[in-house]
């Protein structure tokens, strides 16, 4: 895994799709781990989506999942590690077949 620096490029007040005001992109509140778990969206009672979840920090991940799926604003994350483990994620940006989450509540422990 390796650990690196990034900027987020999340929706927020004054900022555009690609960044914050004037377009910069908005620094990251801590560093993301590269990882390659498979993880499920779930949506609704009856609906998961596959996805993979390709970075992740103690705030959020990058998921990959196909452009064409419609993510709702808030959702359960099931990501496949040593276990499963299960996490609220909320969407903060989508860009093709890439989408940007924050967690609600303690963060996964990823290995």
């Amino acid at each position: 895994m390796i650990d690196r620096p990034e900027t987020d490029l999340p929706r927020e007040a004054g900022g555009t799709a690609e960044g914050g005001p004037e377009g910069r992109p908005i620094p990251r509140a801590g560093r993301r781990r590269r990882v390659f778990q498979q993880g499920r969206i779930v949506i609704g009672a009856d609906r998961l989506v596959a996805c993979e979840v390709t970075d992740v920090s103690a705030a959020g991940a990058r998921l990959r999942v196909p452009a064409r799926i419609v993510l709702p604003e808030s959702f359960s994350l099931v990501i496949a590690a040593h276990d499963l483990r299960t996490v609220a994620a909320r969407l903060r940006w989508r860009r093709g077949d890439f989408a940007g989450v924050t967690f609600e509540g303690p963060a996964p422990l990823l290995g």
